[in-house]
């Protein structure tokens, strides 16, 4: 291995932020990959098939976002309003993870390059755990309807939220 004697500035106060923003939003984005795996999985699944499940979680946990969306549009698994959601949602977790940084390496040291990637990131984080819920609430929906007191989950899910 080869080292070097390089010493780094440390980030600014402005750059510290945009981190804190972009890492929130990664956060946020692979939660609701989770949430979608997890419904997928429960779906295609029956409770007595827990081995095969967990061996299909673990296989559906590698795809891409992109890739679980269209699984579960081809397959059905999801109503039509939230499938749009999550396509919609796609285009801006492409955005954050190809693009947010060196998109404008042009005017990165602007106050308009801070501004619009925070609140962009800021909306993302905000959505993906918008959709996060809209999975879980339908998988409630779906349990129910296969015969399963939800009322527990549901009751857990009102005090994690803020």
């Amino acid at each position: 291995m080869i080292h070097h004697n390089f010493q780094f500035k440390e980030a600014t106060d402005k750059e510290r932020s945009l981190y804190l923003f972009l890492g929130e939003a990664l956060c946020a984005v692979q939660i609701l990959e989770d949430a979608l795996s997890h419904s997928m999985v429960i779906k295609k699944k029956d409770p007595h098939q827990k081995e095969e499940a967990i061996e299909l979680l673990k296989k559906q946990q590698r795809y891409t976002f992109g890739k679980g969306i269209n699984i579960a549009k081809k397959e059905s698994l999801l109503p039509k309003s939230l499938e749009n959601k999550l396509l919609k949602i796609l285009d801006e977790r492409n955005w954050l993870i190809h693009e947010s940084v060196i998109g404008d390496k042009e005017n990165f040291k602007s106050n308009s390059y801070f501004k619009n990637i925070i609140n962009r990131s800021k909306t993302l984080s905000d959505n993906a755990k918008a959709l996060q819920i809209s999975i879980e609430l339908d998988l409630i929906e779906y349990c129910k309807n296969k015969g399963k007191d939800m009322s527990m989950v549901k009751n857990e899910m009102k005090k994690n939220l803020r």
